[in-house]
């Protein structure tokens, strides 16, 4: 049996292989993982809710593990439901809640064999791009804990980067994998519209994938996870290769655009321009053909209908719940942001709605166009570092501090989400002080496999590995 310290090293393909071969037992992966979330939780806060006799219990039974995945552990966003669990959705609106039967994309991976040891922190109803929600408190970012792990899946991100799990589930509305697979410094990928089921609510804009700290593990879960629902309303993409066979041939010689700033609309900090310049200098020595360009688009105004859509779409999102447990959503039950969304929500008449929805739609066609001349657009993630916990409670105008958190802080994300395109956070560049700053590699509709082809050349040319190492030294100083 290998030494655990080797499998703190290990993604969860690597994990499954020593399943395989007789080297480990799910079981003793799954108490493996569970003593690191004891131990490093009380530190990160990345996980509100336990499964663990359940999951050793599952675990034990699972010998020989079947399935892709196959006793292989991992963590749930909070937002997602677990059959007999709670699903509060980060709200004290739904503290009390109990799922009454998992939702599709908890079936999906654990039908793949996971093991499932519990759930993720994420902010209330993942309307923010931090994490920290009244209920349950702030996650911290690993790598310095008075910095926000990013949102709205940033349990999922710290618990990844920490080591506390092989990889774990998150979902994508406006940038919620891609934001803490940056702060955090792991791979996150925000699949195409269509790939996968849809979400009950916002199902234009959101969708799930896995944080992961390898390439492969990320196109090993979307394997799992692809394929459109029964119910769906949209269409699903027919995409019958398997996303994991597309890491065997690296990507075509491709043209990529670069912008750091949106065509100097919006401002970004020295070190992310950094980020952004290391990625495309380390494109242009893999032989891509690199040049700084942009999408024409007014980012303002898209910012703005986007916050509008999104209003409209989060008031409902608040309506159901409120009915679901027969609450009246008010201010003793959410936190002001929400209650403000919920109130601001009903009163958007229907053509405010679709002048914001066409005036998007017409934005899009612009990076559709982009698209036609470049393969991929190379943006960053975040505006600047990580910012301080907390920074975004305390204020008098949430709504209108949200658009300024859009302009200021996560200005290159929504878009993806609007078009459907797939987009990636690749960690290639950490600061002098350890601090992660993700790259955002956006593709063209349904070529999720040509994003993984890149990021997979860009995982050999410049392995993030090795920064886990050294996050683990400063966890265990942490501890002492």
């Amino acid at each position: 049996m290998p030494e655990w310290k080797e499998l703190n090293n290990l993604d969860g393909i690597g994990i499954k292989q020593l399943m395989d071969q007789g080297q480990l037992t799910s079981r003793e992966v799954t108490a493996h993982y569970i003593e690191k979330i004891k131990t490093l939780n009380p530190i990160v806060n990345a996980v509100v809710h336990t499964m663990f006799d359940e999951a050793l219990e599952n675990a034990s039974s699972q010998f020989p593990a079947s399935g892709p995945f196959g006793g292989v552990p991992t963590l749930i966003k909070e937002l997602n439901s677990i059959k007999g669990h709670p699903a509060t959705n980060g709200s004290r609106l739904l503290k009390d809640y109990v799922a009454k039967e998992h939702d599709e994309i908890v079936r999906r991976l654990e039908a793949s064999g996971m093991i499932i040891l519990g759930k993720t922190n994420s902010p209330e109803f993942g309307f923010l791009p931090t994490t920290d929600p009244e209920l349950f408190g702030p996650t911290k970012n690993p790598w310095n804990q008075a910095m926000s792990a990013g949102g709205s899946s940033g349990g999922a991100g710290a618990a990844v980067a920490a080591g506390m799990i092989p990889f774990a589930q998150g979902s994508d509305g406006g940038g919620s994998i891609r934001i803490p697979a940056s702060a955090n410094g792991i791979f996150g990928l925000k699949p195409s519209r269509g790939q996968l089921p849809y979400s009950d609510y916002m199902n234009h804009l959101s969708i799930s994938n896995g944080l992961t700290r390898t390439v492969r593990d990320s196109a090993a879960i979307l394997d799992v996870l692809k394929g459109r629902g029964n119910f769906d309303s949209f269409p699903g993409l027919l995409n019958e290769k398997s996303f994991s066979s597309a890491l065997q041939n690296k990507p075509k010689k491709l043209r990529i655009g670069v912008t750091p700033d949106w065509n100097g609309q919006v401002f970004i900090d020295e070190e992310t321009k950094k980020a952004v310049h290391h990625t495309a200098k380390l494109l242009e020595a893999l032989g891509h053909e690199v040049e700084f360009a942009a999408p024409a688009f007014n980012f303002h105004q898209f910012a703005e209908h986007f916050i509008t859509v999104w209003i409209a779409s989060g008031s409902v999102v608040i309506k159901h719940l409120a009915q679901l447990v027969g609450k009246e959503p008010s201010p003793e039950n959410l936190e002001m942001l929400s209650y403000n969304v919920y109130e601001l929500g009903n009163k958007l008449t229907a053509s405010q709605y679709e002048e914001a929805r066409v005036f998007l739609q017409t934005e899009a066609r612009k990076l559709h166009a982009f698209h036609e001349k470049y393969d991929v657009l190379i943006t960053p993630v975040l505006n600047k570092i990580p910012i301080p916990i907390g920074s975004l409670r305390n204020r008098d105008n949430p709504i209108h501090d949200m658009l300024d958190t859009m302009t200021n802080i996560v200005s290159f994300t929504q878009m993806a989400n609007v078009t459907g395109q797939p987009a990636m956070s690749v960690p290639l560049y950490w600061t002098s002080n350890d601090i992660p700053i993700g790259t955002q590699v956006t593709g063209r509709l349904g070529e999720d496999r040509l994003l993984l082809q890149l990021a997979a050349q860009l995982e050999q040319a410049n392995p993030w590995s090795m920064q886990y190492d050294n996050l683990q030294l400063k966890l265990a100083e942490r501890l002492k």
